[in-house]
């Protein structure tokens, strides 16, 4: 019975057959869709969380500036400490411009239904996230050298300088092989990866897979 119901939708001048396929096509790529959105949601609050602690460290860092440039008088001290806290503050105003931009990302994905366009967005929300974590980590080095004043230029001891350069130096190192690997040639690097981990990269990497999915399903139809 089930044959003789099978063998009628194949000959059906209706095009049933494809029309049950159409179906099941939708209905799977809706429910991969719905997982991909449900895994971008669980970088939302980690995301704001972010943007309010980076304003907060913003305004912090902007009044430390501001005071000192006002009301202390030049020096060696001074000129550390302005330069480099302004390379903080910018590239902390930076990372959260991406934050912020990254919540309007995941914002539209929730909103468009199209494939295309959601691995579009997928694919710029991956960029905008490696792009801030190379932002963020680039300032590294600087929190080792604000400090820098005459006297300890001058009167430093010998285990000072070791510990400065070493410390300098291995935060300029870090920064700089993190701002040149984190790219997507190196996503399959597994050092990479487990790094990105936890910025919230491996969830957008499962969405995008959830969407993937769609084509090869597709394919094997």
């Amino acid at each position: 019975m089930e044959d003789e119901y099978l063998k009628g939708v194949w000959n059906s001048p209706n095009n049933e057959i494809g029309i049950l396929f159409n179906i099941d096509d939708q209905f799977f790529e809706t429910i991969q869709i719905k997982k991909a959105k449900s895994k971008l949601k669980s970088l939302l609050f980690p995301k704001t969380i972010g943007i309010l602690l980076g304003l907060g460290w913003i305004s912090f860092v902007f009044m430390l500036i501001y005071f000192c440039v006002l009301f202390t008088p030049m020096s060696v001290g001074k000129f550390f400490l302005v330069g480099s806290f302004s390379m903080i503050l910018i590239s902390t105003v930076l990372a959260v411009f991406l934050y912020i931009k990254d919540i309007f990302t995941i914002k539209q994905i929730d909103n468009c239904e199209s494939v295309t366009i959601t691995q579009r967005k997928l694919a710029t929300l991956q960029f905008s996230i490696m792009k801030s974590v190379r932002i963020l980590w680039i300032q590294l080095p600087f929190y080792t050298i604000w400090y820098l004043n005459y006297e300890l230029i001058m009167h430093g001891s010998i285990i000072f300088w070791v510990v400065q350069f070493f410390c300098t130096g291995l935060t300029t190192w870090l920064a700089v092989w993190l701002f040149k690997n984190i790219n997507y040639e190196n996503l399959n690097n597994k050092r990479v990866r487990n790094f990105m981990r936890g910025y919230g990269f491996y969830s957008v990497i499962q969405s995008l897979d959830f969407v993937k999915e769609i084509d090869s399903f597709k394919n094997d139809r």
